[in-house]
């Protein structure tokens, strides 16, 4: 739903938004939802999530995912698209059945030592997706857990959402190459923030007078370098929403390391709401 996670995920990457803008015509209307879910450790499961074909799930984690250890119970039927750093990205096969539960096991880690192993359940839904899925810590698990090397690289988004860094500024970042078309709100070129290997986009936008208040809830980003379907992103901004006459910022994981691959990326409050759509041809 959902942090320096997006590392280069093989074959999709992603996180954290939700309802898609651009399909091949499912066979059904659904409604993709965007939540949040928190690991219990041990065989107690931590939550359900919601999948059907034709659209992808993507779990972005607070903590990062021990190497190797994300397993699906049936990949027949659920396919591991990809799983590094701290995002997993799954597309379900086939329908489940009605009662159906298909085991999905983690390992997360964090600080380079403590890990925390858990089972999330996919499920069928008559009408609703788990589009995207920020996965956290309990509290208390998440103090003991925080990290204690001073060497470990400051998460990304999180140091631009504090505020320590002006966004808007070039001191790690760089106005990106897009065109931008505007619906409904009111938004600036968007800046590219490297550090490392971690990558954030960033979009100021300004909610209108007198219009309702404005949160991103659908982020789909498309590009031949990611593959052949869309890939959700996780959204993040220093208020929960933009009320009438506010701006802000949005900042999102950006999971292209190529940098004249092209791209299509929507960001709207809901599957045809306000919002703003970046178009580049690449180069």
């Amino acid at each position: 739903m959902f942090p320096a996670f997006l590392r280069r995920v093989p074959v999709l990457a992603v996180l954290v938004a939700v309802e898609v803008w651009a399909r091949p015509e499912p066979e059904t209307a659904r409604g993709l939802k965007a939540r949040e879910v928190v690991l219990r450790e041990g065989p107690e499961e931590s939550a359900e999530l919601r999948v059907h074909p034709g659209f992808l799930t993507t779990l972005a984690f607070e903590s990062g995912l021990v190497p190797g250890s994300v397993k699906v119970e049936a990949p027949e039927r659920v396919r591991l698209l990809g799983a590094e750093g701290r995002v997993v990205v799954l597309e379900p096969l086939v329908e489940l059945a009605e009662g159906e539960r298909v085991r999905l096991w983690v390992t997360v880690t964090r600080g380079g030592a403590a890990v925390v192993r858990a089972v999330l359940v996919l499920v069928p839904h008559p009408s609703e997706v788990d589009a995207q899925v920020r996965v956290v810590l309990p509290e208390k698990l998440a103090q003991v857990m925080a990290p204690t090397e001073p060497s470990e690289q400051p998460d990304l988004v999180k140091l631009l959402l504090s505020g320590s860094v002006a966004l808007g500024k070039s001191i790690i970042g760089a106005p990106a190459s897009a065109s931008l078309i505007a619906e409904g709100v009111e938004a600036e070129r968007p800046w590219m923030y490297r550090m490392g290997e971690q990558r954030v986009l960033a979009i100021a936008f300004r909610n209108p007078e007198g219009a309702a208040p404005w949160i991103p809830r659908v982020v789909w980003l498309s590009s031949e370098s990611l593959g052949s379907k869309p890939v959700a992103l996780s959204a993040r901004m220093r208020v929960s929403r933009l009320m009438p006459g506010e701006r802000g910022w949005v900042v999102m994981e950006w999971p292209i390391d190529k940098e004249a691959a092209a791209f299509r990326l929507v960001v709207r409050e809901s599957e045809a709401g306000r919002g703003v759509r970046l178009e580049w041809e690449g180069r």
